[in-house]
């Protein structure tokens, strides 16, 4: 029998799969400074500097470092830049749509298990094949996109069997929290990697976070298990705690026809994924290009670049956190409706960072005060933690899972457009801040249009359609009222689901009905 309880096992390696999902998927943001060749472009900035106001000049005490660090070898170009992190989200976007459906078909440990393997693969390939033409760096991250695309959908889909009701928010929370913590942790290593040159420099990076991934490959697959019936050394005690707070769970393939009709027509539902769209075009921008911000308008050197990133998103994950306790206290103590306190918390998560973003051209080159600004901005950004993080959960529970991905197939398009429409900016234009202020309007826009529209037209309250036994629901409710100050909210960023959980108790009822139907959320950022 294991010490530790085999679904805290479970948590961990999943947690740390998401880190390094993620910290494999940014890696190539602080790497790319390293790797693109922009010293021409540097000595003309600098040589301009004392005369061009468009421009940041460059601290005396940094312009060593910073030369120094600008002698790559690549000559991309800000839209050829754009275009090759972006390309991640093709693939990405169709493994939200399909991803659950792979999780039903090849089971879940195996598609969480071998996509964090393959992932690791293409990331140690990366330096070989960006000597290649672009064209294969493309089609590299891609697929890089589309095996991160299966990792959610099956995450979710073992916590379905794996995560007790009074326990679900914690764990699943800390899964999410794995994406912004292998952020946290990617962006200095490969900053630090890439300005000392140890190792051979930026590829060593990439060689790193392969090899861990392999290593993290031999854990999970000896100590994850599908459920726990499967699993041989789970004690008796949980394997009895886990099956009595987990009373609806069904193993049935069987899956009921979508109405999507009515999940086309529904103003909620539009609601919640235009909200996660806006959302998410100024998170994955500035996750894409917020290296190359500090690095060609604030003249940060790398290793403080990667710490800056690092900075902004631990706000941001214990925001996360903070948010979606906060607002699961609210709710049980029944202060307010759950969609007015899903409605408060993500007007502040939407609004809060556009006024941040408003006043960052207006400070300018004061290094300082933008990054303050920034992590302020990344912080309010957060509390979509008790937001909207599962309200198609609470809308459909029995179709959650399919809605899902396609909302968040719809709300990772930004991470196709948003760097290529900053590329675009950018392209001749490198250093300049009044391009970058456009970049930051087009954000604000987008927020302050993602906030309205979900204040106007979004709901928690579970649908008509939703559900497919309306006559079995009275009997579920009864027996979640017993726990009604459970926490559903899955305190993730990108896949911004959590909005307004109006009848929590039907939503977690129906929520167990069947792993086929698990909500999982796309974290794009």
């Amino acid at each position: 029998k294991d010490i530790i309880p085999a679904r805290y096992i479970l948590t961990f390696l999943i947690f740390c799969g998401m880190c390094l999902i993620f910290g494999q998927r940014v890696c190539l943001n602080v790497a790319m400074v390293a790797m693109v060749n922009s010293s021409a472009e540097v000595e003309v900035m600098s040589m301009d500097s004392d005369t061009d106001e468009s421009r940041c000049p460059v601290p005396e005490s940094s312009m060593n470092v910073t030369l120094k660090s600008k002698q790559g070898s690549y000559l991309w170009t800000p839209s050829i830049q754009g275009v090759i992190i972006g390309s991640y989200f093709y693939g990405y976007v169709v493994a939200q749509i399909v991803g659950g459906r792979l999780a039903d078909i090849f089971g879940a440990k195996r598609l969480f298990g071998c996509a964090t393997f393959l992932s690791s693969v293409i990331t140690c390939l990366t330096p070989y094949v960006s000597s290649l033409t672009p064209i294969w760096m493309i089609v590299l991250r891609v697929l890089l996109g589309f095996v991160h695309g299966m990792n959610y959908p099956s995450a979710y889909t073992l916590f379905a069997r794996w995560a007790p009701l009074q326990e679900r928010s914690t764990l699943l929370s800390l899964c999410v929290i794995g994406t912004h913590f292998g952020v946290v942790l990617s962006m200095p290593l490969t900053g630090y990697l890439c300005e000392n040159e140890l190792f051979g420099g930026w590829p060593s990076a990439f060689y790193a976070l392969g090899i861990i991934g392999f290593v993290w490959f031999g854990f999970f697959t000896f100590f994850v298990y599908d459920s726990p019936a499967d699993h041989p050394r789970i004690s008796t005690r949980e394997m009895n705690y886990i099956h009595r707070n987990i009373p609806f769970i069904s193993n049935s393939k069987k899956s009921p026809p979508v109405p999507w009709c009515q999940v086309a027509s529904s103003l909620p539902i539009w609601a919640v994924t235009i909200a996660k769209f806006c959302g998410a075009w100024s998170f994955i921008c500035f996750q894409s290009k917020l290296p190359a911000y500090l690095d060609e308008v604030l003249h940060l050197p790398i290793h403080k670049n990667g710490l800056v990133n690092s900075l902004l998103f631990g706000a941001l994950c214990f925001s996360i956190v903070a948010s979606g306790k906060l607002s699961d206290y609210i709710r049980a103590k029944q202060y307010f409706r759950t969609t007015t306190i899903r409605k408060c918390f993500e007007t502040f998560a939407l609004l809060g960072p556009a006024a941040c973003m408003t006043a960052i051209p207006l400070v300018k080159c004061n290094a300082n005060a933008v990054i303050i600004l920034l992590t302020s901005a990344m912080a309010l950004f957060g509390l979509c933690g008790g937001g909207d993080v599962s309200v198609i959960v609470d809308m459909a529970p029995d179709f959650a899972g399919k809605i899902f991905g396609v909302s968040n197939a719809i709300a990772s398009i930004p991470g196709i457009l948003s760097p290529i429409v900053a590329g675009y900016f950018l392209e001749g234009n490198k250093g300049n801040v009044e391009q970058w202020t456009m970049i930051f309007y087009i954000s604000v826009a987008l927020y302050v249009i993602g906030a309205i529209t979900f204040l106007i037209f979004g709901s928690a309250e579970v649908q008509s359609w939703g559900v497919i036994s309306p006559d079995k629901t009275e009997e579920q409710q009864q027996k979640e009222r017993t726990i009604s100050t459970i926490s559903t909210t899955v305190t993730v960023i990108l896949s911004k689901d959590d909005f307004n959980m109006g009848n929590s108790s039907v939503v977690l009822s129906r929520f167990k009905r069947t792993d086929s139907e698990v909500s999982y959320v796309s974290f794009m950022l």
